[in-house]
């Protein structure tokens, strides 16, 4: 394994890997809210960790699309543009993680929450990364990436 600062790179690995389970363990039962950062989002974890999405994302409820990233600050003919902080916060008040699923070709991301609702991003290169998930050490230690192409890499702390 080489090292990358405080951090061990763990290579792209297959999704039956033990930092799967970590992840899940880590994961579900956590609720979240969404934060819109100057050049992507934050699913800003309960307990400490994030999940940065700077690729296309939507939450998915009551079986529609009911928000997605780029629908922020559209109109839509409706009295002002949507928020959409405020509303993809709205789509999973009080609503805690209840699976994780990661597409092993594509890299794709699903966060399921109770009542159906989901997240999902939509991992849209073969060169750069997607999304990232950066859980501190109390909650599993990892970083997971999602790369270009549809790999993922794990790096897990040092410390």
């Amino acid at each position: 394994m080489a090292r990358c600062g405080h951090f061990r790179l763990m290579r792209t690995l297959p999704m039956d890997q033990d930092w799967l389970a970590t992840l899940e363990q880590n994961l579900i039962g956590r609720r979240c809210s969404v934060e819109r950062r100057e050049a992507d989002w934050a699913v800003n974890l309960e307990g400490g960790g994030n999940i940065s999405l700077p690729v296309p994302w939507r939450v998915v409820a009551e079986g529609r699309i009911a928000f997605a990233d780029e629908d922020d600050g559209q109109q839509f003919g409706l009295p002002s543009p949507v928020d959409g902080q405020a509303e993809a916060n709205r789509l999973l008040a009080g609503k805690a993680i209840t699976k994780i699923a990661i597409d092993q070709e594509t890299a794709d991301l699903t966060l399921h929450f109770e009542a159906g609702v989901r997240i999902e991003a939509f991992n849209n290169s073969s060169g750069y990364e997607g999304w990232k998930i950066n859980l501190p050490s109390d909650h599993g230690g990892l970083w997971v990436i999602a790369l270009g192409g549809g790999d993922v890499a794990v790096l897990d702390s040092i410390f």
